[in-house]
């Protein structure tokens, strides 16, 4: 599951090498929001990829309010797709990489209050 949170960069760790096909791959990200069926869609090309061992995992740097600045927070399914473009946002007949769960954080829910009360226990002689 990745968190996204609005107002930052978020990392988003993936693992893409190990299925893809195409060779030095671009990646088209889509997401659905699973409250709206909203699709963002953005394609990452493979020299965004900051992995330090990319036949491990992949990781890219996402900006959050680039892509979700009009979105409040909600889950959302993501898709990552292999392709040769640098610009293609249809996925038909791309090959599919990876799935899964993103929760969007309006990251208004940061402040909370702490209560403290002494509790004192009593003990009881049941004999």
């Amino acid at each position: 599951m990745l968190k996204f949170v609005k107002g930052s960069t978020s990392t988003l760790i993936c693992t893409l090498t190990e299925k893809q096909t195409i060779t030095d791959a671009n990646y088209l990200f889509v997401f659905t929001s699973r409250a709206t069926n909203d699709q963002v869609k953005f394609v990452k090309v493979n020299a965004f990829d900051i992995s330090t061992n990319k036949e491990r995992w992949n990781e890219f740097a996402i900006v959050v309010n680039d892509y979700f600045a009009n979105y409040h927070e909600s889950w959302w399914k993501y898709e990552i797709y292999e392709q040769t473009s640098s610009t293609n946002l249809n996925p038909a007949g791309l090959g599919l990489l990876e799935t899964g769960l993103m929760f969007l954080d309006d990251n208004t829910n940061m402040s909370f209050t702490q209560y403290s009360q002494d509790v004192k226990f009593t003990m009881y002689d049941a004999s």
